[in-house]
């Protein structure tokens, strides 16, 4: 179903590169005297995203909520951890192990009380619409977390028996795992409560909306490539789904077959014809 482009296809060379192989490679490649504060903030991020993980399947609504763990707080420490990791991802996309910049994704965010409330509010009261396919891997993904939190459960009890819990290594590590897992929890419950699942059966191809197919025709190099447009939770665009408020994702929501495009891209504007919703 999906066209795949050039850069898709050279992507998929790195799949067997995991988080941690990449994280290791980089580690090396940084001077002896930034190792020591950079390796366990990268160690953490590692153990919260995957390490086993494949490096190129990352999407950036995979690594936005990490700042989530800190809290709201925008301290010093706070920032040294977000900068690691950023400089990390950074690292990746120049040696072309990903092909999408995940680095602008993190970051510490310092909400207002207002801010918060507001975004509390919303939460608790704003739809989220999202695909039966996105839905379901939400499900599988929360399940999974909940059996994660037992294991690292048994192991901080193993590691709270072993010695002197202020000079705990483990146990620290063990504990910081839980509250890392909890929070993409929170966040996954908190959005399958106001979850609208679209049907395929409820779409109509007449117009894009969210859980469309569209084929894109790029007007100046005449090249097709399909897209499904998904909420912000569901983007992927090594898989290409595109964000229905993402600037090309919102350009073309509404839209028709037939209808001319523009959106600016990094690289410049870019006009497209939509050919096909299917």
């Amino acid at each position: 179903m999906v066209t795949q482009t050039d850069e898709h296809a050279a992507s998929t060379a790195t799949n067997g590169l995991t988080v941690q192989d990449a994280i290791t490679e980089y580690v090396m490649s940084i001077p002896d005297e930034n190792k020591r504060v950079i390796h366990p903030e990268l160690s953490k991020f590692a153990r919260w995203i995957g390490g086993t993980n494949s490096l190129v399947s990352l999407r950036p609504s995979d690594v936005s909520p990490y700042s989530e763990t800190f809290g709201a707080s925008a301290s010093e420490a706070n920032k040294l951890r977000i900068a690691a990791v950023k400089d990390f991802l950074n690292y990746a996309k120049k040696k072309g192990y990903i092909d999408i910049s995940l680095a602008p994704h993190i970051r510490v965010r310092k909400p207002t009380i207002n801010a918060a409330r507001g975004a509390s509010i919303r939460r608790r009261t704003s739809e989220v619409q999202i695909t039966r396919q996105g839905y379901d891997e939400m499900v599988n993904r929360l399940e999974s977390l909940r059996q994660e939190t037992i294991r690292l459960a048994d192991e901080i009890e193993r590691a709270a028996a072993s010695g002197d819990v202020r000079e705990n290594s483990p146990l620290e590590a063990a504990r910081e795992n839980q509250g890392m897992v909890l929070a993409q929890i929170n966040r996954l419950e908190s959005t399958l409560k106001v979850a609208t699942i679209i049907e395929e059966s409820d779409r109509s191809n007449d117009q894009v909306q969210i859980g469309s197919w569209v084929t894109l025709k790029n007007i100046d190099s005449d090249r097709n490539v399909d897209y499904q447009i998904v909420a912000a939770n569901e983007a992927n665009p090594l898989r290409n789904k595109i964000s229905d408020i993402s600037p090309l994702g919102s350009a073309i929501l509404g839209r028709k077959v037939g209808d001319q495009v523009a959106f600016k891209a990094p690289s410049g504007e870019q006009q497209f014809t939509v050919d096909n919703i299917f």
